[in-house]
């Protein structure tokens, strides 16, 4: 008799447990899924502003012309003289639901010898579904920092 009741007292504990457990899980879920948004969004920031600079000390240590070029989801660096792509990088494969805008059209980011950008300032925008994170390209070919 005493284990029956000491079964009964242990389900009852456990039962109680795994509702608070699950309460808990349900009222977290949320706050979990837009922590791993902002990771993303503030990942991928992060892996173009480092590629930008790649692209940059590539033409300043070969002393040649970099062109990186961009579509919605995706970029390439190619060294213009060999028409090499040294790196092609598409975002929604490792971050879901990210896009990225440039401006000035698509026409692509040339970083000369020097390091320098050929034309006006650029801005990079990149947006997800937790919001928008951008940094700027100037004509000297300074990348600002990241947001």
């Amino acid at each position: 008799m005493l284990t029956q009741t000491l079964k009964d007292v242990t389900l009852r504990n456990l039962f109680a447990v795994l509702m608070i457990v699950g309460i808990e899980s349900a009222v977290a879920l949320p706050h979990i899924n837009d922590t791993l948004k902002d990771y993303r969004l503030n990942s991928a920031t992060t892996e173009v502003w480092l590629d930008m600079h790649r692209a940059q000390f590539m033409a300043i240590k070969e002393k040649r012309t970099i062109r990186v070029d961009f579509d919605q989801d995706s970029y390439r660096i190619t060294r213009v003289t060999t028409g090499e792509v040294t790196l092609t990088r598409h975002l929604t494969r490792e971050y879901p639901e990210i896009s990225l805008v440039v401006s000035g059209g698509r026409e692509g980011i040339v970083f000369d010898r020097t390091g320098a950008t050929e034309g006006d300032s650029r801005e990079i925008e990149i947006t997800g579904p937790a919001g928008k994170k951008s940094f700027t390209i100037l004509a000297t070919g300074v990348i600002g920092n990241l947001p």
